[in-house]
């Protein structure tokens, strides 16, 4: 019998902690990220001036014609949306309109 109640611990221990392990990510999972929760990338961040973005690709210099951050391979955005995520730009929206040039049509 001791040795019956020794398994029903361990399985229980297990659990827990698989439990205990898991219960971070159903955190994140239960709060998507709301278009609220991100800034918008400014031009005038480091990051972006390292990449020559603009939010208005008319106004790049070295832009390819039709080139935009929403039809760029790299972009996040809904069709249709003002702005979306870049992988290039981690906790930053970027205009769909804007430009940098990393831009990759692929």
């Amino acid at each position: 019998m001791p040795a019956r109640v020794n398994d029903q611990r361990r399985t229980l221990l297990r659990r827990l902690a698989l439990g205990l392990s898991l219960a971070p990510l159903a955190a994140l999972e239960s709060r998507p990220t709301q278009a609220a929760d991100l800034p918008l990338l400014s031009e005038s961040d480091p990051a972006a001036k390292a990449l020559d973005y603009v939010g208005d690709a008319g106004k790049a210099k070295n832009a390819t014609p039709g080139a935009l951050c929403s039809n760029c391979s790299v972009y996040g955005g809904a069709d249709g949306a003002a702005a979306g995520t870049c992988t290039l730009f981690p906790g930053k929206f970027v205009k769909a309109a804007g430009w940098c040039k990393s831009w990759s049509g692929l």
